[in-house]
């Protein structure tokens, strides 16, 4: 009784910060603008709208920011703290978006469309990737002899955090974190063109997709993130920036950053035009996507980071169940749940 009481205060406080958060963006994107698009009788539709799609008003604060953000309202979005706090909940089982959140077991899960581990840490243990138990001197022998750079990531890292880029040569285990589940990977090169608009990180393509009610998988959009300012990760939480692609592989011109506030046309470090990218492979990022999805139908949301290798193949370099970005793109390119609004 008192843990279902502790979890829906929880909830309770956490929607209330979502929805904070929501107001600070939207005070932000009105200072940057110099006014509001959004008069008494548009506040009042916005949240009547939120009163019949979604069963309160109190659900008005994302989506008056969205309206800031885009210049206009539309009916069909869905705002952030329902995405989160409702619909994820229900169509994303907890139990199933755990597999998400533990990296050294996606190779199983997703055999031959993700980028595999060449070992794994787990309990304190090295294994290889066919799950062979091996010594802190096998491993540390084997880094010495792949002459590679490499990658080590926590199994439940998000955002970017604690990501270690190292030279196999240079790598010592004892150095490393003591605690926790590690996943050591190569670091991958990447298609010419993405490296034209940043060579720094591995961009990136942000992929959602849905299971629909007919067991069919549908994407919803497709973004490219990257890197700037000389980081190595592309993640939007650590000062990445975001174009919308369409499924014919046409980048959208703005660039955007992680709160989604429109940014420039063209990447500040390499100047690169984002309209002038040419990315002919989109469609198979989309059936690639497609395909991994129907190998975990559990969850029916999911968020896919898929890169491209030079022969514009793609890969799997993690995926996410859990909250899988939303709300950015939602604002300036969606509605794309419009069918799972109420009328």
């Amino acid at each position: 009784m008192l843990n279902q009481v502790d979890d829906s205060w929880t909830n309770y406080v956490d929607r209330i910060m979502c929805r904070n958060k929501a107001k600070l963006f939207r005070k932000k994107i009105i200072s940057i603008n110099g006014e509001s698009v959004i008069d008494r009788r548009l506040k009042q539709k916005i949240k009547r709208y939120s009163e019949e799609a979604f069963g309160s008003s109190s659900y008005w604060p994302w989506l008056a920011f969205y309206t800031e953000l885009r210049g206009e309202f539309k009916e069909g979005w869905i705002p952030k703290d329902y995405y989160r706090f409702d619909l994820l909940p229900e169509i994303n089982p907890e139990k199933f978006v755990k597999f998400s959140e533990a990296k050294i077991i996606d190779h199983k899960l997703f055999n031959g469309l993700i980028v595999d581990p060449l070992i794994f840490r787990s309990n304190g243990q090295y294994y290889s990737k066919d799950g062979n138990l091996k010594t802190k001197v096998e491993v540390q022998d084997f880094l010495s002899e792949l002459n590679h750079e490499i990658i080590i990531k926590p199994e439940d890292g998000r955002g970017g955090e604690n990501i270690l880029f190292k030279h196999s040569n240079d790598l010592c285990l004892d150095e490393l974190p003591r605690g926790g589940n590690l996943l050591f990977q190569k670091v991958v090169t990447q298609h010419p063109e993405l490296s034209k608009l940043y060579p720094h990180s591995v961009n990136t393509f942000r992929v959602l997709s849905y299971l629909n009610q007919e067991g069919e998988v549908e994407v919803k959009f497709i973004i490219i993130r990257f890197g700037m300012g000389g980081s190595r990760i592309d993640n939007t939480s650590v000062d990445g920036g975001w174009i919308f692609i369409q499924p014919d592989g046409r980048p959208e011109p703005m660039g955007y950053d992680g709160y989604g506030f429109p940014v420039s046309t063209r990447h500040p470090d390499t100047n690169t035009i984002y309209a002038d990218l040419e990315l002919p492979f989109v469609p198979k990022i989309i059936a690639f996507c497609q395909k991994a999805h129907l190998n975990f139908p559990y969850t029916r949301i999911i968020g896919w980071d898929v890169f491209i290798d030079e022969n514009e193949e793609p890969k799997l370099i993690e995926w996410n169940a859990n909250n899988p970005m939303f709300n950015s793109v939602e604002a300036h390119f969606g509605p794309f749940f419009r069918e799972l609004v109420n009328p």
